[in-house]
């Protein structure tokens, strides 16, 4: 018998706390920042700074480890000139704090805020979220956007809400009424002002294709979306997806 385990569908975090001194060893010159939530909850990201003229690409993972299993994905984007920013959420990466919905939407909308006291209007900022972190993207685009419209919002193997993932692994639970967390997306994604780029792979086991093309179909144009054939859930890099990304961003410049 297959045993489902409700808590897979939410947060298997590392307690460990991420090193820069790792993250610089292999190429990726990150800087530490502080911070604090609205809370005071302690909060940290790592970065690297634009060259003049270019934009900076915050990236937000998902419900696993910390932000040192992710820094590989923007190495590309960091030697191309443009600034990168990785915030991690409390209860990740050794920062204390409790894990829910409304604190990890919270910790995102703070690392932007942050960048824009640091002088970065939303216009010079392109969102990035994976998988869960998608959610954290879409929900900050949302509400910030008040601010004015970000420069782009960049989503990979997104879902459409939680309830919906949850159903594709079991129909033996009512995950709708159990799941506290809704991450509803498909709701969040319609009234963003900002050009959106969402990436699939086809084999993806843990977020069906078929939930990110539901919630490609709700976002607003401009949009595109790019299928990997054969993708997974956590391999898209290996089809060079950042060169993608890169060239999504650079066509978007252009169009400005």
């Amino acid at each position: 018998a297959i045993v489902i385990k409700p808590q897979y569908f939410f947060y298997s975090p590392s307690a460990q706390r991420p090193s820069a001194e790792n993250a610089r060893f292999y190429d990726y010159p990150a800087h530490e920042f502080r911070y604090k939530a609205p809370d005071e909850t302690e909060l940290m990201a790592w970065g690297t700074p634009p060259i003049p003229g270019k934009k900076i690409i915050v990236f937000m993972h998902g419900n696993t480890d910390n932000i040192e299993s992710f820094y590989y994905k923007l190495k590309t984007f960091a030697y191309s000139g443009y600034g990168t920013f990785m915030p991690e959420y409390r209860g990740f990466g050794g920062l204390k704090g409790k894990i829910n919905q409304k604190n990890l939407e919270q910790d995102a909308i703070t690392a932007v805020t942050y960048l824009n006291k640091l002088g970065y209007k939303n216009s010079d900022i392109y969102l990035y979220g994976m998988s869960l972190g998608a959610h954290m993207a879409i929900h900050t685009a949302a509400n910030l956007q008040k601010n004015g419209a970000f420069a782009g919002v960049i989503l990979e193997v997104p879902f459409d809400n939680l309830a919906h993932t949850a159903q594709k692994h079991t129909a033996l639970l009512p995950f709708g009424i159990l799941l506290r967390d809704k991450y509803e997306n498909t709701k969040e994604i319609q009234d963003i002002r900002s050009p959106i780029l969402i990436m699939a792979g086809s084999q993806d086991q843990v977020i069906p294709v078929e939930l990110t093309q539901k919630l490609f179909e709700h976002a607003p144009e401009a949009k595109k979306i790019i299928i990997y054939r054969n993708g997974q859930h956590s391999n898209l890099f290996n089809f060079r997806n950042d060169l993608d990304i890169l060239n999504w961003i650079e066509t978007n410049e252009k169009s400005i």
